[in-house]
C-alpha cells in the first residue's frame, strides 16, 4: 500500500467520523420526535421496573399527556446535573425529572403548568434525630447534585431558609444519599418529602422530619422560548386533571400500596435470602446480564474501530520517521495521540455524547469515543513494536533485493507482532474496565447495573462485589488466553 493511500484512506475514516458527528442532530430532528431527558433514580417520579423499562410518575403522566396531544416522546436517561445543560444545547425539549421552578433554571428553561406540589424534609439516623436547618448548622448533609435541596444546603437559594456551615455531600441519586446517611458518612439528607416518605418507611433505622416553609411546586421543563410545546404540555395537563385520570396516575404512584423502593427483606433471612433478595426479587439478575452484554459489545467494537485508527496513524508517523520529514498529517496525529494521552476518557466520553452527539445514540457515541481513545494508545503500541525490531532485519531485507514495502510486509512486521500483539491484549483489557464510566452518560454497563440494584434493595457490597467478580473473570480469561499466545509465539523463536 502507498504512503498516498495510507493517507487517503486514514482521512477518509477520520472524515467519515466527523461527518456523522456533524449530522447527527439533523438527522435525528428529522424524525419529529419530542425528546425528553430524565434521570431514572428517582422512585417514584421516574425509574426503571423489573424489566429495565422506564416508568414513574412523571414518565407515565408525560405520556398520558402525549397521547392525549398526539405528541412523539423519545426519552433519555442522563445524569440529572446534566439535564439543564442539555437542554441548552438543544440537546432535549422536555425535562421530566421533578424539578422545581427557581430563578436560575428560569435563564435556561421555560416551566409547565404546576403537576405536583412537594416539599424539602430532614432524613436523619433515628438515634440522632434532626428537625430543622438550624439543626444542619456545622453539619455533612447529602443532597441530591444539581437539585433544590443542593441549592438550599449550598446557600444559593435562600427563599426557603437558610443552612449555616454546612458540608455538602452531593451525589448523583438519592438512593446513594441515604446509604451515605446509614453508613455513618453524613449526619443527614435533605430531599423531597415524598421520597423520605417512602425511604424511612422502609428502613426503621431513619427517621424524617418535614421542613415547614420549603412548600415547592413541581414542573416539566421546557425548552426555552418553544411556546408551541408549552402551550401543548399545559393543554394536555389540564385535559388529565378535567378527565380524571391525573388522579388516577398519582393515586398509582403516591398511595403507598405500591413501593417503588425496597425494603430491608434480607436482613433476617441468612446469605441465602439476601442473594435470592438482591438478584432473583423483580429480576435483579438481568441489569447484570444485559449490561455485561452492553460492556462486552462497546470494548469489541471500540477496539476494532481503535485498531484501525492506530494503524493509520502508526503508518503515518513512521513513514514521517523513516523519512526524516515531519507533515503535515504527520503533525495532525502527534496532536491527536498527545491530547487524547493528555486528557480524561471520561471527559473525552462527555464531549462526543453531550456536545457533538448531543445526548442522541449513546452506545455509538460510546464506540466513538472509546476507539478515538484507543487509537491514540493503539498507534504507540504499533509504532513501538515496529522501531522495536532491530534495525539490521530492515538492512538484511535490503540486501536481499527486497524493497521498503516488501521488506516491512515478509521480514519486519511478522517479528513486530510479537511485541505489539501482547500489548494489544493489554489494550483491549484495559478498555473493558474504562467501559465502567459509561453511567456518566446514561449508559447501563455492568458497573452501572450494580450501582442501580444497589440503590433499590440497599444492599452496597455484594452487588459490587459481584460486578468486580465479573470484570475479574473477564479480564482472567483475556489474561490466560494472552499468555498461551505469547507462550506459542516464544516457541517459535
Amino acid at each position: 500500500m502507498s504512503d498516498k493511500m495510507r493517507i487517503k484512506i486514514f482521512s477518509c475514516i477520520m472524515l467519515t467520523l466527523f461527518f456523522l458527528c456533524a449530522c447527527r442532530t439533523q438527522s435525528v430532528y428529522a424524525k419529529e420526535k419530542i425528546t425528553v431527558g430524565t434521570n431514572a433514580e428517582y422512585a417514584p417520579f421516574e425509574y426503571l421496573d423489573s424489566d429495565g423499562n422506564l416508568t414513574g410518575f412523571d414518565y407515565e403522566l408525560l405520556e398520558a399527556i402525549a397521547q392525549e396531544e398526539n405528541l412523539e416522546l423519545e426519552w433519555k436517561d442522563m445524569p440529572f446535573d446534566s439535564l439543564v445543560g442539555s437542554m441548552e444545547t438543544g440537546n432535549i425539549q422536555i425535562i421530566a425529572a421533578a424539578i422545581g421552578p427557581t430563578k436560575e433554571r428560569e435563564k435556561s428553561v421555560d416551566f409547565s403548568d404546576v403537576y405536583y406540589t412537594g416539599s424539602q424534609s430532614i432524613v436523619s439516623s433515628q438515634k440522632t434525630p434532626l428537625y430543622d436547618f438550624a439543626g444542619l448548622s456545622g453539619k455533612r448533609v447529602a443532597v441530591l447534585e444539581g437539585s433544590q435541596s443542593d441549592f438550599i444546603v449550598s446557600g444559593e437559594n435562600t427563599d426557603y431558609g437558610v443552612v449555616e456551615n454546612a458540608t455538602v455531600v452531593r451525589f448523583k441519586n438519592a438512593a446513594s444519599a441515604v446509604m451515605e446517611l446509614k453508613n455513618g458518612g453524613v449526619n443527614a439528607v435533605l430531599i423531597d418529602t415524598i421520597m423520605a416518605e417512602i425511604y424511612c418507611r422502609q428502613n426503621d433505622d431513619i427517621v424524617y422530619q418535614k421542613v415547614d416553609g420549603t412548600e415547592e411546586d413541581t414542573v416539566y421543563c421546557i425548552e426555552k422560548g418553544n411556546a408551541e410545546l408549552l402551550n401543548t404540555v399545559n393543554k394536555g395537563l389540564k385535559k388529565l386533571k378535567d378527565n380524571g385520570e391525573y388522579d388516577q396516575i398519582y393515586e398509582k404512584f403516591f398511595s403507598g400500596e405500591n413501593d417503588t423502593t425496597q425494603v430491608q427483606i434480607a436482613d433476617n433471612t441468612g446469605i441465602i435470602g439476601t442473594f435470592k433478595f438482591i438478584f432473583l426479587q423483580d429480576n435483579r439478575w438481568k441489569y447484570y446480564l444485559n449490561g455485561l452484554q452492553v460492556t462486552l459489545l462497546v470494548s469489541i467494537m471500540s477496539v476494532l474501530l481503535g485498531t484501525v485508527i492506530g494503524l493509520m496513524a502508526a503508518m503515518i508517523k513512521l513513514n514521517a520517521d523513516r523519512k526524516k520529514k515531519e507533515t503535515v498529517l504527520s503533525r495532525i496525529i502527534h496532536i491527536y495521540v498527545d491530547v487524547i494521552r493528555g486528557t480524561p476518557s471520561v471527559l473525552q466520553l462527555m464531549i462526543v455524547y453531550f456536545a457533538v452527539f448531543h445526548s442522541r445514540l449513546g452506545y455509538v457515541a460510546a464506540v466513538v469515543s472509546f476507539g478515538i481513545n484507543s487509537g491514540a494508545y493503539v498507534s504507540e503500541v504499533i509504532r513501538a513494536g515496529i522501531m522495536a525490531v532491530d534495525k539490521g532485519q530492515q538492512e538484511a531485507g535490503r540486501s536481499l533485493g527486497l524493497g521498503y514495502k516488501d521488506t516491512m510486509r515478509f521480514i519486519i512486521i511478522p517479528q513486530a507482532l510479537k511485541n505489539i500483539l501482547p500489548a494489544m491484549g493489554n489494550e483491549f483489557i484495559q478498555l473493558i474496565k474504562e467501559t465502567s464510566i459509561l453511567g456518566y452518560v446514561g449508559i447501563m454497563d455492568l458497573t452501572k447495573a450494580s450501582s442501580y440494584v444497589s440503590s433499590r434493595t440497599y444492599q452496597m457490597f455484594i452487588p459490587l462485589i459481584t460486578a468486580g467478580i465479573m470484570y475479574y473473570l473477564i479480564v482472567k480469561i483475556l489474561s490466560i488466553f494472552l499468555e498461551k499466545m505469547e507462550r506459542r509465539m516464544r516457541q517459535s523463536d
